[in-house]
């Protein structure tokens, strides 16, 4: 197998750290609590690293940029009253 397969075979570096839950949490401006609501919807990225949560600031961004602009945690899901 030549050295330009092998490259091609490899898993894509991470390219940057990884972020802990708090880290993650200030990034958002929101809580470890909220973050974890949202990870748990699946509405951010996040994987458990060693019994940690360990987010991609690409991943953090995404969220960002998919959000509603009036996004109101504590009414989402409700009937609006």
């Amino acid at each position: 197998m030549s050295a330009k397969n092998e490259q091609k075979d490899a898993p894509a570096p991470i390219g940057e750290r990884l972020l802990t839950l708090r880290e993650a949490a200030e990034v958002l401006r929101l809580s470890t609590r909220t973050v974890r609501e949202y990870v748990h919807r699946g509405e951010i990225k996040g994987k458990i690293i060693g019994n940690r949560w360990r987010f991609k600031r690409a991943d953090l961004d995404a969220f960002f940029e998919n959000a509603p602009s009036n996004w109101d945690f504590a009414g989402k899901g409700s009937n609006g009253d």
